[in-house]
């Protein structure tokens, strides 16, 4: 969005629809697309790659550290190298399409036998990479969307665009 107002700067022109909600919303969507592109690029070489959400945690540090000028956010970070051989690795299970894939209506209801059994195979993985996680999947998820400290900062972050200069209307 930074690129964009300075283009229509250079051109004089008004730039007040990048103030909107829908810009930003766009951008995200951008980002995100690239970065999936880039990780099927790099993993198609042979290089692993992981996505660091905690770039969210502290914006304006991420931000100062980064340069980063007015209207620019650091959505996410993408780590991209070469996998050690040696030190074994798993992916993280997803929830599976009948959880996530609806036909011609979305329908909370048809998810929960698949929810059920995605508890089951996280508590399986958590288990099977040492992490100590408290309960299911679902418990997990619900208490991280608990109250507004459990999002870990992340719940000023509409305060925090405003001051990286996003309007957001």
């Amino acid at each position: 969005m930074a690129r964009l107002t300075y283009v229509a700067e250079q051109q004089e022109q008004s730039h007040e629809g990048l103030n909107y909600l829908e810009m930003f919303l766009m951008a995200v969507v951008d980002a995100s697309l690239a970065a999936q592109n880039a990780a099927i690029a790099a993993e198609s070489l042979g290089l692993g790659t992981v996505y660091i959400g905690a770039m969210r945690n502290h914006p304006e540090a991420v931000a100062t550290q980064l340069g980063l000028p007015k209207s620019v956010f650091a959505v996410f970070g993408l780590c991209v190298g070469y996998p050690d051989p040696a030190q074994p690795t798993a992916i993280k299970p997803r929830l599976p399409q009948s959880a996530v894939l609806h036909k011609e209506q979305y329908s909370l209801e048809t998810q929960e036998r698949a929810i059920a059994d995605y508890n089951d195979i996280m508590t399986d993985f958590y288990a099977s990479q040492g992490m100590d996680v408290a309960g299911n999947w679902s418990q997990h998820s619900v208490e991280r969307i608990a109250t507004a400290e459990s999002l870990r900062h992340r719940a000023r972050l509409q305060e925090v665009l405003h001051q990286l200069g996003f309007e957001l209307r």
